[in-house]
């Protein structure tokens, strides 16, 4: 939570349940770092993922919608084109994702001067 920071990590295929779950952890994490007086960002390992179904797709799409779980910024890397490519057809109505292929650079994006 340094720095307004949260990490997530997607392994494997997920259910409607797991995302439930998910959208808990990141309601929780961004109501406390806004209890701070910081915009929360976010840095998503996405390298475990596999593609998901559309219904989860779907959920994931809805749950972006919702300020209550949305950060400034989010950095999202993995190496893996597929799963890649299905967060970014997910996530196109959301200026705040950049996608990376490592971690370093996902970070320094994400602490970079806005604008960068």
């Amino acid at each position: 939570m340094d720095r307004g920071c949260f990490e997530t990590a997607m392994q494997g295929f997920w259910t409607l349940e797991t995302l439930a779950d998910f959208r808990r952890a990141l309601e929780d994490a961004v109501a406390r770092i806004r209890a701070t007086g910081r915009e929360p960002v976010s840095l998503c390992d996405y390298s475990g993922a596999m593609v998901q179904s559309q219904e989860v797709v779907a959920g994931f799409i809805a749950m972006m919608a919702d300020p209550a779980v949305r950060s400034r910024r989010v950095a999202v890397y993995t190496g893996a084109a597929l799963t890649r490519l299905q967060a970014e057809r997910a996530n196109r109505d959301h200026a705040e994702f950049r996608y990376f292929e490592d971690r370093d650079a996902a970070l320094a994006w994400l602490f970079s001067p806005e604008g960068a």
